[in-house]
């Protein structure tokens, strides 16, 4: 009997903004894989509300890890209502015991996850997690049990298409090129110091014209004012000003951004948006590299105490903070006057 073409699939994410992103790839992936199938997508409310609209992906469902679907109570009820959709395929890309629970509880024939998940049994299907590749790869090796990837697919990260920032969103200041400064991280470690940030405003204000923006979320407010307060010069500071939709707008606006290891950088990729990347306790190699586009790399080399985790954490272990502390702000200048486009 041939394979179904047409399955109800679905994929869960709750992870990071940024793990959602480089989960788009798969995504198309399976669009390809299956045409006329059904394909849901589960995810945290801020995941689910930054791709929601995706092409390709016919459902997205909430799961409010946080709130209104806590505990196990909340994991069983959801389960109970996935149960009821009757999935032919249930994929766990969140390496997490809440997905792996969630998707056996519903009761989903076949469940495709990760051998190194915890309570790796509950996938019926399990493929390695690769340490060394690049997280769009390793999310892609759950393409295996399905056939791989389809012939000729090309993984791109996506976002849905949004219309451009108007001038409500997007102060204008002058003629010179846009910069976007992200100095957030919901890790602490991961943030670059502010006086670097502001140094960095100052010199491509003064050496490429530059107008300047400060991007991020409300919960990056303090730090956002912080450089804004450092910096001898105009800046927008427009972190907390913005909704998740107009935040991707206004970074689509930049002809540059200059980020720390977080969302922003795989934002920028999915926009073709030139980024440099500032890496501290983090490094590249853990596969959460720029995916594509005009990129930089930027960081403190010769520590041997990096990376000392896979997220960076709330304070630095060895109690220095060398991987940020030494990290010149002449170097990011360099990196991002390398990227911006050059004048006529």
């Amino acid at each position: 009997m041939a394979p179904d073409r047409s399955p109800r699939v679905l994929m869960v994410h709750t992870a990071f903004l940024g793990d959602v992103i480089l989960a788009t790839p798969l995504i198309a992936a399976l669009r390809r894989r299956f045409p006329h199938g059904h394909l849901a997508f589960m995810g945290a409310p801020a995941g689910c509300g930054l791709i929601q609209g995706l092409d390709g992906v016919d459902e997205f469902l909430v799961f409010d890890k946080r709130g209104a679907d806590q505990g196990w109570r909340g994991g069983v009820r959801r389960a109970a209502d996935l149960n009821a959709q009757k999935y032919d395929i249930g994929l766990g890309v969140h390496r997490s015991l809440r997905t792996a629970l969630l998707l056996a509880r519903a009761r989903i024939p076949r469940r495709i996850g990760f051998a190194t998940s915890p309570l790796p049994w509950l996938y019926p299907e399990r493929v390695p997690w690769e340490p060394a590749a690049h997280e769009v790869e390793r999310n892609l090796a759950l393409m295996a049990p399905l056939g791989g990837r389809p012939a000729g697919f090309t993984p791109r990260l996506a976002l849905p298409a949004l219309p451009p920032a108007d001038g409500e969103l997007l102060p204008e200041s002058g003629p010179g090129p846009r910069v976007g400064l992200c100095p957030g991280s919901v890790w602490p470690t991961k943030r670059w110091p502010a006086r670097g940030f502001a140094r960095v405003a100052e010199a491509l204000a003064e050496d490429a014209g530059a107008q300047v923006y400060l991007i991020g979320s409300e919960a990056d407010r303090e730090v956002t004012r912080e450089v804004a307060s450092l910096c001898r010069g105009r800046v927008w500071d427009m972190a907390g000003k913005t909704s998740l939709r107009d935040w991707v707008r206004l970074m689509a606006a930049m002809d540059l951004i200059v980020t720390n290891d977080s969302a922003p950088t795989h934002i920028a990729s999915a926009l073709s948006v030139p980024v440099a990347v500032i890496y501290g306790p983090t490094t590249p190699a853990l596969g959460f590299a720029p995916w594509a586009g005009r990129s930089a790399v930027v960081e403190a080399e010769g520590l041997a105490c990096r990376p000392c985790g896979k997220h960076g954490s709330r304070r630095c272990p060895e109690g220095h903070f060398k991987c940020m502390e030494l990290l010149p702000p002449a170097t990011v200048i360099a990196a991002a006057l390398q990227l911006l486009p050059r004048g006529p």
